[in-house]
């Protein structure tokens, strides 16, 4: 009986030393799964926020909870909802840029499309806003790292140009009154788009040749080059000038007609 005792309190102390010494070798950090949602969810926060300063609306409120917490359903949960704050802010502000600039952007996917189409819609959305503002893609356009590493970069870049080109077209406020920057939305509605450049003399997507960009857009021509690579709101405000020194619609007469303004 004695020596049953014994080896059974001998067998208790083992199991507490192999307990205590699993203890001591649990890593400190949270897992690699917790730290990946926790770093979409901020991912995703932070570029559902850029989205809604592009499309002046209130910036959905976080606690943060999701930084706190180990919980993989609770941080799927965080997870999904940013991305749905992502995709309303993302709609919403490139729903604003079409109707006051008249774009041409690429539809985005669904909510459950492949990373390799939401990589190439972010990179196409990019390519194309930049080339409004500042008038043509940086160089410095390439992504490397993992596929979701990539996404991410992309998707970022995305909502940066976004508000990029929403703050710019503020200016268009200052050019004009809005009948009159609306017009010249109009007339560029069936003149090309605002990175056209067909190699027939005229540039950008009011079409202006280079006599009419040296005299009412000396300054742009010499910061950017041609009309193709200037921001949609300086091709408005150079096209504004020439209206306002006396020459109205009457350099598009056709696309103003289409228009109703001759």
């Amino acid at each position: 009986m004695r020596l049953s005792l014994l080896c059974l309190s001998m067998l208790a102390l083992s199991l507490l030393g192999v307990s205590r010494a699993a203890q001591a070798m649990r890593p400190a950090d949270p897992p690699e799964l917790v730290r990946t949602m926790r770093a979409s969810a901020d991912h995703y926060r932070t570029v559902a926020w850029t989205y809604q300063h592009a499309a002046k609306v209130h910036t959905t409120p976080s606690s943060f909870a999701y930084r706190r917490s180990a919980d993989p359903a609770f941080l799927q949960w965080t997870v999904a909802r940013w991305r749905q704050h992502e995709r309303t802010a993302r709609l919403t502000a490139l729903h604003a840029l079409k109707r006051r600039l008249d774009l041409s952007l690429p539809s985005g996917p669904g909510p459950h499309a492949s990373l390799a189409r939401r990589i190439a819609y972010a990179r196409t959305l990019t390519v194309r806003l930049r080339h409004i503002y500042p008038g043509r893609p940086a160089r410095s356009l390439e992504s490397a790292g993992s596929a979701r590493q990539q996404l991410y970069a992309w998707e970022t870049r995305a909502a940066q140009a976004t508000l990029a080109v929403a703050l710019h077209t503020t200016r268009l406020s200052l050019v004009g009154p809005r009948w009159l920057t609306d017009a010249f939305s109009c007339i560029h509605r069936y003149e090309g788009s605002w990175n056209e450049n067909s190699g027939n003399g005229y540039y950008g997507g009011l079409q202006m040749d280079y006599g009419f960009m040296q005299r009412y857009g000396t300054a742009y021509l010499r910061r950017w080059g041609t009309a193709d690579r200037w921001p949609a709101w300086a091709q408005i405000a150079v096209s504004v000038r020439a209206y306002r020194s006396g020459r109205g619609f009457w350099p598009w007469p056709n696309t103003a007609r289409a228009c109703g303004l001759l």
